[in-house]
């Protein structure tokens, strides 16, 4: 008897259904991973176009010429405030001529008292305030004085409060100022009387650039309440070169309106 099985016979059909069955299982993780891949890139496409468009729209809202975009109206630069850096100087006055409250002046009853000239040296040595140092209004000066020009300060001081009153002319060489000298002259007045130039201390500086400057220079003690008027008239009897610059004849004035409380 014999005992071996008797084979199968080949089935076609059933061999093709479990190949094609085999082959599906192992094909759809690779669609599913394509798939997942195609959507990340085009994702990342369209993040990449929007910030673009993004981009674009910023430059185009920050360098709109006009500042009254819709940039400048939700972003509005700061307003730069300037702080002085300094105390400003006087405020300085083109005065030529006399206004008319300056000319309807009442003299006063009693002069400013004039120190001697012991006095005068001593107030110069220690410090003490000029006259310009004390105004609140200040003239215009040129670089050439001409004739008739009038340069007004106007002050205002306490009865007590001493000054100095001065004028002072510099040449480029002791030689050019004493030269300079021979033709130029010299009128202090206070309140429309003058005052001989012996009482005033008389002083020649030299300064760093080599120039020298010859100073006239008297204290004022003391102030009656008033308006005073002091003058310096400088007078040229003919053409003066102080070494920079050439003035012609005539006389101009430095006036000062100082009044006392």
């Amino acid at each position: 008897m014999d005992n071996s099985t008797t084979p199968k016979p080949f089935d076609e059909d059933e061999q093709i259904e479990s190949t094609s069955a085999f082959n599906d299982d192992n094909l759809n993780p690779i669609e599913e991973t394509d798939a997942s891949k195609r959507t990340i890139i085009l994702a990342m496409t369209g993040v990449v176009i929007l910030g673009t468009c993004v981009l674009f729209a910023l430059a185009f809202l920050w360098f709109q010429p006009n500042e009254n975009t819709l940039f400048a109206k939700y972003f509005p630069s700061p307003t730069y405030t300037r702080v002085p850096t300094s105390i400003p100087a006087p405020t300085t006055t083109p005065a030529p001529n006399l206004t008319a409250t300056q000319s309807a002046w009442i003299k006063p009853d009693q002069s400013p008292i004039l120190g001697s000239i012991d006095d005068t040296q001593k107030a110069v040595e220690s410090g003490m305030g000029y006259l310009e140092t004390f105004a609140y209004r200040l003239p215009d000066m040129p670089e050439v004085n001409q004739p008739g020009d009038i340069y007004i300060y106007e002050v205002q001081l306490d009865q007590t409060e001493p000054a100095i009153w001065s004028y002072g002319w510099c040449a480029t060489t002791q030689v050019i100022l004493e030269e300079n000298f021979t033709h130029l002259q010299l009128d202090f007045i206070i309140n429309e009387e003058s005052k001989l130039l012996e009482h005033l201390f008389v002083q020649d500086v030299r300064r760093e650039d080599g120039s020298t400057c010859r100073e006239y220079t008297v204290v004022v003690n003391q102030w009656a309440q008033g308006q005073h008027q002091l003058e310096v008239r400088v007078t040229f009897t003919e053409p003066t070169d102080d070494g920079w610059n050439l003035y012609p004849a005539g006389t101009h004035t430095f006036k000062y309106i100082v009044t006392v409380n």
